[in-house]
């Protein structure tokens, strides 16, 4: 199809170039740039390179149809699209990891930016879906607000009990650094919505300490670390941080998907009533997850 994409001024010989598209992401799947529009807008173009990154990308349009009532999701570009590529709404391109290797969150920050991704996270999973890869990189934080939406769902599937089997570490589905651990498909327990608690934990650890729960050096260092080693209470790294807050993240850490928060819901009624603590200078603690 012919997209409306602007065009620069014209040239010595009255031609007129086009816009150059500004590379935000390429690798051997995928090309992602942004693309200006003739009406000055921009989306973001994300174009699949080989038959798997294609149909992976088909994968993810999917589940963003099925998402588009959600808030505080990437969203598509109606009527722009082809077989391997696709626009997506422009929210700008500043990340989570980015926003925090240039600088911490305060504890109330973080604990907003917590509250408001276990409402998305929640919201996903309403509607059937499990992202599977929730990490720094893949949260945009969105206007001067840093508002947090939830991107990159290529490996995103529909609530199901999966069991993944045995594979090699450069094999398994997701980031390392925040997997859970049945997904790792060393555990033999099936993977539901509650891997993505996991995975939010972990992110959340970083937000509150500045580094990721486990640092292992290699792949296999951390499958091992999430298979077994405990983290340090984020409370005990940033003695800043609120105990409760740093209990809520622990138990999203959890190893056994039974000890874990059950539900995002659940999750975001607890950092709810943190933060309308933390807005009242009243902070005492209270037993986690009794709505959950």
């Amino acid at each position: 199809m012919t997209l409306p994409f602007a065009t620069s001024p014209a040239n010595a010989a009255g031609a007129t170039v086009p816009a150059a598209d500004e590379v935000l992401v390429e690798n051997e799947r995928t090309r992602v740039t942004r693309r200006y529009l003739a009406d000055g807008s921009s989306v973001i173009w994300k174009q699949a390179n080989g038959g798997d990154a294609v149909r992976r990308l088909q994968h993810e349009v999917a589940m963003l149809e099925r998402l588009a009532g959600v808030s505080g999701v990437a969203r598509l570009v109606a009527g722009m699209r082809t077989s391997d590529s696709v626009a997506l709404v422009d929210y700008g391109n500043v990340t989570l990891a980015q926003a925090l290797a240039m600088a911490p969150f305060s504890p109330s920050a973080a604990i907003r930016l917590a509250f408001e991704l276990a409402q998305i996270v929640a919201a996903v999973h309403r509607e059937g879906v499990m992202h599977k890869d929730i990490n720094p990189s893949n949260v945009l934080l969105v206007g001067d607000e840093r508002k947090p939406l939830l991107i990159d769902f290529n490996i995103a599937n529909v609530v199901a009990e999966e069991r993944p089997g045995f594979t090699h570490q450069s094999e398994i589905a997701g980031t390392l650094a925040y997997i859970a651990p049945e997904q790792t498909g060393r555990t033999g327990r099936p993977v539901d919505q509650r891997a993505d608690l996991y995975a939010l934990g972990a992110t959340l650890y970083e937000v509150a300490t500045g580094e990721p729960p486990f640092k292992g050096h290699d792949a296999l260092e951390l499958i091992r670390d999430h298979l077994v080693r405990q983290p340090m209470a984020p409370a005990q790294l940033r003695p800043r941080t609120s105990k409760t807050f740093s209990d809520i993240i622990l138990r999203l850490l959890e190893k056994e998907p039974d000890r874990r928060y059950q539900s995002a819901e659940g999750l975001a009624n607890d950092l709810g009533l943190l933060l309308r603590q933390m807005a009242s200078a009243e902070l005492s603690p209270f037993p986690l997850g009794e709505r959950d």
